[in-house]
């Protein structure tokens, strides 16, 4: 994958997350489960059979940042393909499906291990509280 292209990948996905996010601060139950949050997530995009584009989420008193590149201390790790990604963030892959499905590339959709802190597993479960779109009535 070229530079050009990472670089749109990466604007796309963090125009995703920043608006996930900004759309959940409109509804007043969500506001002390975003700004509760905290969390060092390395986010690897697998876009190719042997690349990964690695991203980092950091969440930290509320304020959300999205970067290039790996953390080395970090919370949690996820990879996940960016198209099953969205499709979890809008709410059309349940965390079931994306925790026991196959990607395109024959990999679950979201694998997942625990950073240099620990597990971490309720990192992980929180994660769809604060990147997926809730449904409309």
């Amino acid at each position: 994958m070229d530079e050009s292209a990472q670089e749109a990948l990466y604007m796309t996905f963090k125009a995703v997350i920043e608006d996930v996010i900004a759309d959940k601060r409109k509804n007043p139950k969500n506001m002390k489960t975003l700004d509760e949050f905290e969390a060092k997530i390395n986010m690897g995009l697998h876009v190719e059979e042997d690349f990964i584009l690695w991203l980092n989420l950091v969440a930290e008193g509320g304020v959300y940042s999205l970067s290039k590149g790996k953390l080395e201390e970090y919370d949690l790790e996820i990879i996940s393909d960016p198209e099953d990604l969205m499709y979890f963030t809008n709410g059309e892959y349940s965390t079931m499906k994306m925790m026991t499905g196959k990607n395109r590339f024959g990999k679950r959709k979201l694998r997942y291990k625990g950073g240099t802190t620990g597990r971490n597993m309720g990192t992980l479960l929180k994660l769809p509280k604060v990147l997926v779109l809730e449904k409309r009535k």
